[in-house]
């Protein structure tokens, strides 16, 4: 996880890889157990439950990647591709089938049904964000690809962390200036 929140607790699992140059090409987790981890201290599942094994691994990365294709489009104002919005669309409608609906004062409450596993959680969890009136804030690191909820008043987040992309990329037209000059 990023030193700085993204906004909303599913971001923290799309956010899961390392990709300086918007490669997404790396897991920033070394292991299942690893991504449990992130899941858990992100509030996303519970720390009794199981870690995923090697086909559930495979699922959850499939349902990243087009989450993550889904919500780049949105923040960048595109329309997604289709083959990622019927995906998520799918996950979504048999994560909400299954789901108990919890009646709270003024909204209504989504959980993973008895059947629910961390797949379901995560589906709900990103119908959370794509129902929130913070999507239209959603922002993609301009360095990287890790995708963010900008809070800002001022002209607007370009990083997803000033530690982690915004200090590197001021550090590098730094140089080039210093280049520039010596040259």
């Amino acid at each position: 996880m990023t030193a700085t929140h993204p906004g909303h607790p599913i971001l923290h699992f799309l956010n899961t890889v390392r990709d300086d140059g918007k490669q997404r090409r790396e897991n920033s987790f070394a292991d299942p157990a690893a991504l449990q981890a992130i899941l858990i201290a992100a509030g996303l599942i519970g720390a009794d439950h199981p870690t995923p094994g090697p086909s559930q691994m495979q699922a959850l990365l499939v349902l990243r990647e087009a989450a993550y294709a889904v919500l780049s489009a949105i923040a960048a104002a595109r329309t997604p591709d289709r083959e990622e919005a019927l995906m998520l669309e799918m996950t979504i409608k048999a994560a909400v089938q299954d789901a108990s609906l919890m009646f709270k004062p003024g909204r209504l409450g989504v959980s993973a049904g008895p059947l629910g596993g961390i797949h379901d959680r995560l589906a709900l969890s990103l119908f959370d964000l794509l129902r929130a009136n913070d999507l239209a804030r959603l922002r993609e690191c301009a360095r990287c690809t890790h995708l963010f909820i900008d809070h800002g008043r001022g002209p607007g987040r370009r990083w997803c962390a000033m530690s982690r992309c915004g200090n590197r990329t001021k550090a590098e037209a730094f140089r080039r200036r210093k280049r520039a000059i010596g040259a």
